[in-house]
């Protein structure tokens, strides 16, 4: 497996640690000083995220990442995409997808991601729908 297979790999594993809510796995998955940034939000470290995770309300029924690509230098790997999440909150099935960019770094010789930034969609234009 090449290096740009590792990284979309463990990118992969993240998606589905959150789709399961397994915090132990998705904490393992993290670089040390980990930061989490939405534009216009505060920075959470990486209790806050795994806090944040913790609290999606609602069943999720899916977490999935595509559109993929990877970019490797000799300080880490740039990886942008498109996150698909689907949750179920009192019987209605929310969709939401945005786009992503992730900074991975080698940590004890595996990438984990050491800087993840979730770019939703501007104001006034919905990524979210429902649907029944």
């Amino acid at each position: 497996m090449d290096e740009s297979q590792s990284v979309i790999r463990a990118a992969m594993q993240i998606a589905d640690a959150i789709a399961r809510r397994d915090t132990d796995a998705i904490v393992a998955l993290l670089a040390p000083g980990f930061l989490h940034r939405t534009p216009g939000r505060e920075t959470r470290d990486a209790d806050a995220f795994v806090s944040g995770i913790r609290e999606i309300p609602g069943e999720i029924i899916f977490v999935r990442v595509g559109s993929l690509e990877v970019d490797l230098s000799n300080a880490g790997a740039l990886v942008t995409g498109i996150q698909h999440a689907q949750v179920r909150i009192d019987g209605k099935d929310i969709d939401d997808r945005r786009a992503f960019v992730d900074w991975f770094v080698k940590h004890g010789g595996e990438w984990r991601i050491r800087v993840a930034v979730d770019l939703p969609a501007a104001q006034g234009v919905s990524a979210v729908s429902e649907g029944g």
